[in-house]
């Protein structure tokens, strides 16, 4: 399945974007993880925008579909690209992170929804066109084998021809 992972061939400000073409997972309940972020929540909009490069690659993309944003906080990208016409779920531990993003959605009458789940059990890929990983991984030593466990998941369980993107901080070690 690694084979199936190609970089886009480019290299961003910020981040990278990777998309492949065809990953499941199972781990530790992280309640520590939603209270902490709960308590950052609080301020409304934290990360600010989404990414611009993140936004003109999916603006790119003629035939919108499902797409799923894993681990979306306040929802920094799912509400951007609901508003591009994507059919947005999206998923994180924070509960305040969460309202946060479904109150906007009620608003604005984005098709998006948010659910509070951990990201490392949920499975129910198949329905998505689209899988979005924004700053979810990190490969340090501690998360290292949880991230990978999560990434072959995913690509075992999505459906054919799903692009799944993920944006990792540029560190200079890439």
């Amino acid at each position: 399945m690694l084979r199936s992972l190609m970089a886009c061939g480019t290299a961003y400000r910020r981040f990278r974007i990777w998309k492949l073409f065809t990953m499941r997972v199972n781990e530790n309940n992280d309640d520590m993880v939603s209270v902490e972020y709960d308590k950052y929540y609080q301020t409304k909009n934290l990360f600010g925008d989404p990414y611009p490069e993140l936004i003109a690659f999916y603006s790119a993309i003629k035939n919108r579909g499902k797409l799923l944003d894993l681990g979306c906080g306040q929802g920094r990208d799912a509400i951007a690209l609901a508003r591009l016409g994507f059919e947005v779920t999206g998923i994180d531990l924070s509960r305040v992170g969460i309202e946060q993003l479904n109150e906007i959605a009620e608003t604005e009458n984005l098709p998006l929804k948010g659910m509070v789940s951990d990201i490392y059990e949920y499975s129910n890929y198949k329905e998505f066109d689209f899988v979005l990983l924004d700053s979810m991984l990190h490969f340090g030593k501690k998360e290292k084998q949880r991230e990978m466990a999560l990434l072959k998941s995913i690509i075992k369980w999505v459906k054919p021809q799903t692009h799944i993107t993920i944006c990792i901080q540029n560190s200079g070690d890439c």
